[in-house]
């Protein structure tokens, strides 16, 4: 087998330092005392509920057990980074249905229109703030409910007016940074009615980690205390019935660290940033560890950034890597590529990769529909438009007439108040 060398990457901006390491029901938040054990099939049944456990859900043998992967991206979603994004539009799955993907979009500079776009082609649209403030330390840490309830209620009106998505199809959050917000997040989170979380890495539960690995921890929901480990920000102590948790799995990179995160996992040689080989060897030893362990989903979480990080070499490694590991997934019949909120209907109901296009998450229709975005427009915001203070002119790309007389910002979504 082709080895290569270990590396260190150092990597630009503020989330990558931080990130190392379809029931419809609104969910209830739980305070009172109740068991402290969840025990499934006694206090606990699907489709509702779902203890933590690194055992599959329909305790099928591994080789019936369908291998899910998991591809998001987080932050805008732009002009400059929608090219990346169809280039995979004609990867298939085992099904021939495409492969669908999850993005956790943040607010400024997004293009709405290209949102649109993504949700027609089948991915997953989810949250991940309004302002995504980069000040970690003072307003995400001690961010209290108030705080969070405004960042995804928010996001979430903005995208269903601008984008035209329809707001049950919104689902999903990732914390910008990985800040895990505790009780306050996961309380603002039930109360909107919003499904699953996904923010909240795992060392403890993967296929790689320490002596006698645990295995990795499956998606569960929260109506018990949960018994993952906490890595980053607050985990919550209270519990929320039927919000569900998809953990971040971390991978084990080139040096036998963790990251929750591609932008986080490092090398020497700069082996992770020039070597397509050596990305994708990376990516394939991460995935078979998992495949031939207990088969939990399998996460790869990036920004687009990261492919295009060595831009004065000019390098296209990260991309080559990524997509020949790509190639290398769809040589295997029981893996499927698909979004969160796939992956969470299946834990709901779980049947064997045999069965799996019995269910409606996994079918597609012969044709792509037709665009709901069809008066694209292209609206440009300036300091007389009530924009935030460190920006000073943004574009934001709308299915929606007319023009807001202010930019969409919290508590002024619609962007029709005149707020600071």
């Amino acid at each position: 087998m082709k080895t290569f060398s270990l590396s260190v990457l150092l990597l630009v901006g503020t989330w990558g330092a931080l990130a190392l390491a379809a029931s419809t029901q609104v969910p209830e938040a739980t305070t009172e005392a109740g068991p402290e054990e969840c025990i499934q099939g006694e206090n606990c049944n699907l489709p509702d509920c779902l203890c933590g456990s690194v055992h599959n859900p329909g305790n099928f043998e591994l080789s019936q057990v369908p291998q899910f992967v998991v591809l998001s991206f987080d932050d805008a979603v732009t002009v400059s980074n929608f090219p990346f994004y169809e280039e995979f539009k004609n990867l298939l799955n085992p099904n021939n249905c495409r492969i669908t993907m999850t993005f956790f979009v943040s607010h400024t500079y997004t293009n709405y229109t290209l949102v649109n776009e993504l949700h027609r082609l089948g991915h997953e649209i989810a949250l991940h703030s309004v302002s995504h403030k980069s000040d970690v330390q003072n307003y995400w840490r001690p961010a209290n409910k108030s705080v969070w309830v405004s960042e995804m209620s928010d996001l979430k009106k903005i995208i269903v007016q601008n984008a035209n998505i329809p707001e049950e199809d919104i689902k999903g959050w990732r914390a910008p940074f990985l800040e895990v917000g505790g009780d306050e997040m996961f309380s603002a989170l039930h109360d909107l009615g919003l499904q699953y979380d996904c923010s909240w890495p795992t060392l403890k539960y993967t296929n790689w980690y320490g002596s006698k690995p645990l295995g990795a921890l499956w998606p569960y929901t929260l109506d018990y205390p949960s018994i993952q480990d906490c890595q980053l920000g607050r985990c919550p102590a209270d519990t929320y019935k039927g919000l569900w948790v998809a953990p971040m799995i971390d991978l084990n990179d080139n040096l036998g660290e963790a990251c929750a995160m591609l932008d986080t996992c490092r090398s020497i040689d700069d082996e992770l940033l020039n070597n397509a080989d050596a990305i994708e060897y990376f990516l394939k030893r991460n995935f078979d560890l998992n495949y031939r362990g207990n088969r939990a989903p399998f996460g790869l979480y990036a920004h687009h950034a990261w492919f295009y990080e060595n831009v004065i070499g000019e390098t296209t490694a990260r991309k080559d890597g990524y997509l020949k590991f790509l190639q290398y997934l769809a040589t295997k019949p029981d893996v499927y590529v698909v979004s969160m909120n796939r992956v969470l209907e299946w834990m709901k109901n779980p049947v064997p990769v045999s069965q799996l296009n019995s269910q409606e998450a996994f079918q597609c229709p012969s044709f792509d529909p037709a665009s709901t975005c069809p008066d694209k427009n292209n609206y440009e915001f300036d300091k007389t438009n009530n924009l935030p203070e460190n920006l000073d002119s943004v574009r934001m790309g709308s299915c929606h007439r007319p023009k807001p007389a202010y930019f969409p910002w919290l508590h002024n979504p619609y962007g029709n108040e005149t707020i600071a």
